[in-house]
């Protein structure tokens, strides 16, 4: 890979200066890492910019390096460049570090399992097209927590609906849910289709985050593609209990793979 060029982007100074520091002293990433107690696939998807660092890890590197708000002062610029809003942000920095996600979908395949061409489609209304290919290049980019090295065990409830909206076109579509069926493979990702005759109205999209020995923390969406990051125990405990009933209507694993393989065969 050819050496970074600092002055390219907010983020390419940041993986720069990142990669100087630690060189100086002589660690490995994944000494880095164990340091700043961070997983080593992130610390190194940093360096090459393939991966956005997080507001934790910008503080942790600060204090490691003996840098005062140099790094955290980086980040919101990081954010700011990616033409992710603030809020969407904190989520983003909060799944990565989740051990468990867990989400409902009403209405489109989920960010997580989405191809560069479905997330194309979805995101261009409304927006100019350099804004959407860095946000298509930011939401793939959050698929790479579904292959590190500790992946988080992810159950997404999809509604029947999002598979027969036809972003994109009919080849755009039978590519992504292909790729859903790829997705759904993986042994820590647990797929589930609700079917279209559940009795249920769970008033927009949500996704609820847990780790172990912490309190565990959501995301609702809103109009826009807006949405806030919530840490209220009380509205968390809600929409875990709204998560399991619907859950409970939803169809089992191999019968969602029947759903899928059924909206596949009629494009």
């Amino acid at each position: 890979m050819s050496a970074l060029n600092p002055s390219e982007s907010v983020r390419a100074f940041f993986a720069f200066h990142l990669k100087r520091n630690r060189e100086e002293r002589g660690w490995s990433q994944p000494e880095l890492a164990t340091r700043v107690h961070s997983p080593s696939d992130l610390v190194g998807g940093v360096e090459t910019c393939s991966r956005r660092p997080t507001r934790k890890l910008s503080r942790m590197l600060d204090e490691l390096f003996g840098l005062e708000q140099f790094f955290e002062a980086l980040y919101p610029r990081v954010v700011e460049e990616s033409g992710l809003s603030p809020g969407f942000a904190e989520f983003i920095e909060a799944e990565t570090e989740a051990g468990v996600i867990r989400m409902y979908e009403n209405f489109l395949i989920t960010d997580l399992f989405q191809t560069k061409e479905y997330a194309r489609a979805v995101l261009q209304a409304g927006r100019p097209p350099n804004t959407v290919e860095r946000l298509v290049a930011a939401r793939v980019e959050r698929q790479e927590i579904l292959h590190q090295d500790s992946p988080p065990m992810v159950v997404a409830l999809l509604d029947s609906s999002a598979l027969r909206r036809p972003f994109g076109g009919r080849e755009v579509m039978r590519a992504q849910l292909e790729h859903l069926l790829t997705s759904a493979e993986l042994p820590h990702v647990h797929v589930h289709i609700v079917p279209e005759d559940a009795a249920l109205s769970a008033g927009g999209s949500f996704t609820l985050l847990s780790s172990a020995n912490e309190p565990g923390r959501a995301y609702a969406e809103s109009a826009g593609g807006r949405g806030r990051t919530v840490d209220d125990a009380a509205y968390v405990a809600e929409l875990d209990e709204l998560l399991d009933l619907i859950r409970s209507k939803a169809l089992n694993a191999e019968d969602s793979q029947v759903a899928i393989l059924k909206a596949l065969e009629e494009l």
